[in-house]
């Protein structure tokens, strides 16, 4: 018996130890927002004795992808395998949780509940019956005496007001009851739903809902001692973008106020709950490396073998080594990568300094981000060849430390709601000229009052087109307007069609940022006044050619 017992002990020394499973539960604390997708820290708290575990983690995202998934443990936890299953928890003994025993005897409490209230309807039914059986009785009492011989009037009325009163009692108190029933009738529907709740919530602890995505993995506890683990992932479905109101003050001291603010939405199956929020401008969804290059292929082809194929007259073959030459082209022609916007590598953080909430399916939260503000300079700008009116425009520079992302603005002059546009992305220290509306009292012509063409005479061998354009910008405003008056010339790329250009006043700039044909002039315009630009263009051409 001895021997017996120190075997059975050797035994149990002898076995391993297995692993026990704990399931914890993910809350999301932070989420970094990018254009087009985020990145979502949740925090797993669990206490853990010394020693190996298999950790469980449900109710996770159901697109929860493995190649932004990171989980980090303090330097006493040394994590080992992990596995994500899909629409199932694994199987796991950890059926008596704290969690899980609370909520069953929630139902349990509510079970009693809903039998009392069916036990006390019952009784209260009861009465109504009773008083029933009663009426019943007094009915039949009467029937019976009425049948016997009653000696006096009396006697009849006396039994008749008796029989009358009783049963007005007994048909007020199983009124009274019935109503008492239903009243608690209504009372008991609250305990249905607060029991069906409650079997729910016990369910979703026994075996979630067949949505999401399960994490499990294995620790290795050094010591026993709470432990917070770090679960990182990468989530689509989720972007933001930034909106303005651009508000301008104009007078002595004009100023641009940028109010700015923030759009988000997200669908990744989760609510974020009671989140740090921080907005990143970087976008790690787009290209990340420099495109290639890819050479062009030239050839040249003889003189006498583009014209026959011109005139359609190409019926001998050509040499060997021209056909060659011209075959040679490559299968395919490589189209050239047009580079996207830089952000220069820098990338700003917004962090948002509230937590808040923001629930899966939600479009277009908005959140408020800042004030930014800006002098301004402001002028008219009139294009007579497209628009009647000059329209009023402001240029800002960007003096801010960071770049002004792309994005909807809604626009405000003077306290007066303009109308809508679209702010570009603007770098640090860049400049950009924003339209404000038109101005309706600053009226704007062109007229062609003088247009000739033909040839200049018989010792000349050129033709020339002469046109006269007349353009006038008024001033019906009651203030000076400083304005840009803009409009455009033919322009040549052959060196025997001369184009020329004579302007009262003088253009200011031609040409400008490379845009040929275009002229500008800078005017003063009081208020009251009119302004006159007289163009007077000549084109000139040798004889056998026509213009066109």
């Amino acid at each position: 018996m001895i021997r017996l017992f120190v075997t059975t002990s050797l035994l149990a020394l002898a076995a391993p130890a297995f692993a026990d499973t704990i399931t914890g539960q993910a809350r999301v604390d932070t989420v970094t927002i990018f254009p087009g997708l985020a990145t979502v820290t949740r925090l797993v708290t669990l206490d853990l004795p010394a020693g190996q575990h298999d950790i469980t983690v449900p109710d996770l995202p159901q697109g929860l992808s493995a190649d932004g998934l990171r989980i980090s443990a303090p330097g006493q936890v040394r994590l080992g395998a992990v596995s994500r299953a899909f629409d199932r928890l694994p199987v796991t003994p950890d059926q008596y949780s704290p969690a899980i025993l609370a909520a069953r005897t929630q139902v349990e409490r509510l079970e009693d509940v809903l039998r009392e209230s069916d036990a006390a309807i019952a009784t209260i039914r009861l009465r109504a019956q009773a008083a029933e059986d009663q009426i019943a009785f007094l009915q039949s009492l009467g029937q019976a005496s009425a049948g016997e011989t009653l000696s006096t009037i009396a006697n009849i009325q006396a039994l008749a007001q008796m029989v009358g009163s009783e049963t007005l009692a007994l048909r007020t108190a199983a009124f009274a009851a019935e109503q008492e029933a239903q009243a608690a009738t209504r009372a008991r529907k609250n305990d249905v739903d607060a029991l069906d709740n409650a079997r729910r919530a016990l369910a979703a602890l026994l075996a979630p809902e067949e949505q999401g995505s399960v994490l499990s993995f294995t620790l290795d506890a050094a010591e026993a001692g709470e432990v917070t683990l770090e679960i990182n992932t990468t989530e689509s479905f989720a972007t933001w973008s930034p909106v303005y109101d651009l508000r301008l003050t104009t007078g002595d001291d004009p100023r641009l106020d940028i109010d700015r603010a923030v759009v988000i939405s997200q669908a990744t199956g989760q609510d974020w709950l009671d989140v740090q929020l921080i907005l990143s401008t970087a976008r790690p969804g787009d290209q990340i490396a420099p495109g290639g290059a890819w050479a062009e292929l030239r050839r040249i082809i003889a003189e006498d073998a583009l014209t026959r194929e011109a005139t359609g007259m190409a019926d001998e073959p050509m040499p060997l080594q021209r056909n060659s030459a011209v075959m040679a082209s490559p299968m395919m022609d490589a189209t050239p990568i047009t580079a996207q916007a830089d952000f220069s590598g820098a990338a700003v953080l917004y962090v948002y300094p509230n937590r808040i909430d923001i629930r899966n399916g939600v479009e277009d939260l908005r959140l408020p981000l800042d004030q930014l503000t800006f002098d301004a300079d402001v002028w008219a700008e009139a294009t007579p060849m497209t628009d009647a009116n000059a329209y009023r425009m402001a240029e800002f520079t960007n003096t801010t430390d960071e770049i002004l992302l792309p994005g909807r603005a809604m626009l405000h002059a003077d306290g007066t709601m303009i109308g809508f546009s679209h702010l570009p992305l603007l770098a640090a220290g860049a400049d950009l000229d924003v339209g404000f509306g038109p101005q309706d009292g600053l009226r704007l012509t062109r007229i062609t009052p003088d247009r000739s063409e033909g040839d200049r005479g018989v010792f000349s061998s050129s033709n020339q087109l002469v046109e006269r354009t007349v353009l006038t910008v008024e001033n019906l405003t009651g203030q000076d307007w400083e304005v840009l008056l803009r409009d455009a010339v033919p322009y040549s790329e052959q060196d025997d069609l001369q184009i020329s250009l004579t302007a009262a006043p003088e253009a200011t700039r031609r040409d400008p940022d490379g845009a040929r044909g275009i002229v500008e002039w800078d005017l003063s315009v009081p208020a009251g006044a009119k302004q006159e630009v007289v163009m007077e263009t000549t084109l000139r051409w040798p004889s056998g050619f026509v213009l066109h």
